[in-house]
């Protein structure tokens, strides 16, 4: 037995809960101390193992969250008070909303637990712990349109868990990475046989994900691509200034001469044209066209495309070649790109800038055509959700995001940003090409690693060190590449249904027993 079978939950418990979630942000971009995941997540399956009410076990659960989200995305005030015009107060309240509303989500993971109350303890640290985790965090990447952040699965970017990625995804990861958690509880307080069977179970998990590394899941197609991306660096509080547009465009115009010749693919960021693609028509983009159709090659755009016939506005990729084609971005972020009932809200102008309108949500394609190949497009943070990026494969031979990360300028956001969008390289089995506007900007291959190897400043001079801040121009070769993994075939239906069983079959063996009381 545990030797702390009998113990009581204790209020200061909560704390601990509270500095275990908060230490988790150590885990992720741009600390990268992994090993955090399992010793945090350790202590709080250690306190889920103590006696308690439904109700306690459902708030110790929130608390957790409140100490995960606190830490890992308190960078949402950089965007209310620094871009949003917010008084400080108010950003701090707003902020410490989205805390205890995005943490209410792992209540479910709580809930879940406390129909399970009598189990032992191995069947809860290797079974139904985990299981809970794992679609607690399913839920949380889709319910109120989701935010799939922090999972623990992103946090094994650089170790050989992250060769589960293209069977299981970056969800599935963090079912491994919770196993692993209880078998570090059951290794430092079990019995003999049950720290013999969390070695095991620990040296099985990370063999596993040394040999998956070997496999190559996807085969390259056709020519490789030299892609340059354009990151102009321009200020976020500068950005929407409408008389500034002029400079901001001729200076992505500027940095883009010199790599035209050679490069079989120019992206710019997000927004780089901070108007719509049509205002821009005769002045930009036929001009542009004009000088791609005779290069051969091809010009993403990131910018607004407007729908005359239903006024809805798109934030968009363009194709600028031969022909022009667009791509709109179909996930949108709540209260930023669109507001719920916005109309009703205009009073809250007075304490924090709202848009003049919603965006729309796309219903169009999600593949263009770019250099020859299909490519699948997506803009802004459409690059964390993995469920929805299989949407336009295998057909796709490249995924391509434009974002603009300037919102959460001088965060730690960004880092993160990036740690997540590399799983969608690996979960696909294809080259990403992520083009930033003040980082950080990446071409990544399928095993989730940085492959640009040349970056020019402004001037076409070779840089040095991080390019985030920094106006660069990031290049290098990009393989095509096509089949599918695993992943493409089933997304998260897998392992979702895996987990589901698994508490499934954890009821059948434990029915009939006295359940904890909601009090």
């Amino acid at each position: 037995m545990l030797s702390f079978s009998a113990s009581s939950f204790s209020r200061w418990d909560y704390l601990i809960a509270l500095l275990a979630g908060l230490s988790l942000v150590f885990a992720f971009a741009p600390f990268g101390f992994y090993p955090i995941t399992w010793l945090a997540t350790a202590v709080f399956f250690w306190l889920n193992l103590k006696i308690m009410t439904r109700w306690q076990r459902v708030r110790l659960a929130w608390v957790f969250g409140i100490g995960l989200f606190a830490g890992g995305a308190h960078w949402i005030f950089y965007s209310i008070y620094f871009f949003g015009g917010a008084n400080g107060f108010v950003a701090v309240l707003m902020t410490s909303l989205f805390v205890l509303g995005i943490a209410l989500t792992l209540m479910l993971f709580g809930w879940l637990l406390s129909w399970f109350a009598t189990q032992s303890h191995l069947l809860k640290l290797l079974v139904i712990f985990p299981a809970a985790w794992g679609l607690t965090e399913w839920f949380r990447s889709w319910f109120l349109t989701g935010f799939p952040w922090l999972q623990l699965g992103h946090a094994q970017s650089e170790n050989w868990f992250a060769h589960y990625a293209p069977i299981i995804g970056s969800l599935g990861i963090s079912w491994v990475v919770a196993l692993g958690a209880g078998a570090v509880v059951l290794l430092a307080l079990g019995t003999q046989r049950e720290r013999m069977i969390a070695v095991s179970l620990l040296l099985v998990s990370v063999a596993l994900g040394f040999g998956l590394g070997w496999i190559q899941w996807t085969k390259p197609v056709g020519d490789k691509l030299y892609v340059s991306m354009i990151q102009a660096n321009i200020k976020q509080e500068e950005k929407w200034d409408q008389s500034l547009n002029v400079t901001h465009v001729q200076k992505h115009l500027d940095m883009m001469e010199r790599h035209m010749e050679n490069s079989h693919v120019i992206i710019w960021p997000e927004t780089a044209i901070a108007d719509t693609f049509q205002q821009s028509m005769n002045d930009l983009i036929l001009p542009l066209q004009q000088n791609f159709a005779t290069q051969e090659n091809d010009l993403l755009v990131g910018g607004f495309e407007y729908d005359k016939d239903t006024g809805a506005m798109y934030n968009a990729i363009m194709r600028i070649g031969k022909e022009l084609d667009v791509y709109g971005k179909r996930h949108l972020v709540p209260f930023s790109e669109y507001i719920p009932f916005l109309k009703y809200l205009r009073f809250l102008e007075k304490i924090v800038i709202l848009p003049y309108d919603n965006v729309t949500p796309w219903k169009g394609k999600v593949n263009l055509m770019v250099a020859g190949q299909p490519m699948r497009m997506s803009v802004c943070y459409e690059d964390a959700y993995g469920e929805e990026m299989r949407d336009g494969l295998p057909e796709a031979t490249m995924l391509v995001n434009v974002s603009n990360d300037g919102w959460f300028t001088g965060s730690i956001e960004a880092q993160q940003h990036a740690q997540i969008a590399r799983f969608r390289a690996m979960e696909t089995g294809r080259y990403l090409l992520r083009s930033t506007n003040n980082g950080v900007t990446e071409i990544i291959n399928p095993q989730g690693k940085n492959v640009a190897d040349h970056v020019y400043d402004a001037e076409g001079k070779p840089l040095q060190g991080s390019t985030q801040y920094k106006e660069a121009v990031i290049a290098g070769w990009a393989q095509p590449m096509q089949g599918s993994t695993p992943y493409i075939f089933w997304g998260n239906g897998f392992i979702v249904i895996l987990l589901s069983l698994m508490l499934g079959v954890s009821a059948w063996l434990g029915r009939g027993t006295v359940r904890e009381t909601f009090i």
